[in-house]
């Protein structure tokens, strides 16, 4: 069954889905798979610099559309949002793929200051949240649409921190307390949302294939069940799912996309 088919329940045809952070890696991958499901799609990122290169590597460039939104400024979110829907149309599904973080980030606990927490918080669960909640009121206004969070396998479990041995790598504790506020928040939106129509779901990719180097990249994978990283389109394809009709019972749910890490 081709998943653009509008008749397919999986087709995203004639909806329109909007995606932060859409110029990342994983973003990237939301988009292609977005984009093969039929969906006009509104890519969103505080630097569009690589859009061209993005757009082009769609199955449709006239159906996709680019803008600037920095999902930080907490203040402006809901005007921005407002004037995005007042430019482009209704937004039926809203996919968060961002990740803000200042440059101070992934500092040692013992360095790290109240300040660098309270900034890293602001940036990516903070934005989270007040996005989701800006949209979903407004779907829920017309009684459905879908939100999609990205969350990580550290909002399920702690890291296994035997996996930056001999690196120079860690994973920061904020981090935690960020994926875990999100797939919290999500679930909260799901109950509060869900009789008006609108679906709110997470999910949460472990580590993404991006020529990481030794040790970290075999220590990692003997980890997972299928020994190895996602691509980013493993992660768009199970996203383009939840957004589906495919979907339409789900809400509230939590997705490891993980290669089975967080299964033992």
């Amino acid at each position: 069954m081709n998943p653009a088919d509008e008749h397919s329940p999986f087709s995203l045809a004639g909806r329109r889905a909007a995606l932060t952070g859409a110029m990342g890696r994983v973003g990237r991958g939301i988009a292609r798979a977005l984009a093969l499901a039929g969906a006009e799609t509104v890519l969103l990122d505080v630097d569009l610099s690589a859009a061209d290169e993005v757009v082009a590597g769609l199955v449709d460039p006239a159906a996709v559309h680019c803008r600037r939104l920095d999902l930080t400024d907490l203040e402006r979110l809901e005007q921005n949002i407002s004037e995005l829907e007042r430019e482009l149309g209704p937004i039926d599904i809203w996919i968060n793929s961002a990740y803000p973080r200042t440059n101070r980030w992934g500092l040692p606990l013992e360095r790290e200051t109240p300040a660098d927490w309270r900034a890293n918080l602001d940036m990516q669960l903070n934005s989270y949240c007040l996005s989701s909640r800006a949209v979903a009121r407004r779907m829920a206004r017309r009684g459905s649409g879908s939100i999609v969070n990205l969350a990580s396998i550290y909002g399920l479990v702690a890291p296994d921190f035997g996996v930056y041995q001999g690196t120079d790598k860690s994973m920061p504790g904020a981090y935690a307390a960020v994926k875990g506020g999100i797939v919290a928040y999500s679930r909260w939106l799901a109950s509060y949302f869900g009789p008006r129509g609108v679906r709110v779901n997470v999910v949460c990719p472990g580590a993404v294939a991006s020529g990481q180097q030794e040790p970290f990249l075999s220590q990692y994978n003997r980890r997972t069940l299928l020994g190895r990283m996602a691509g980013a389109e493993e992660i768009g394809h199970p996203v383009v799912f939840l957004a589906s009709d495919a979907a339409s019972y789900i809400t509230g749910a939590v997705l490891p996309i993980d290669g089975g890490l967080t299964a033992v």
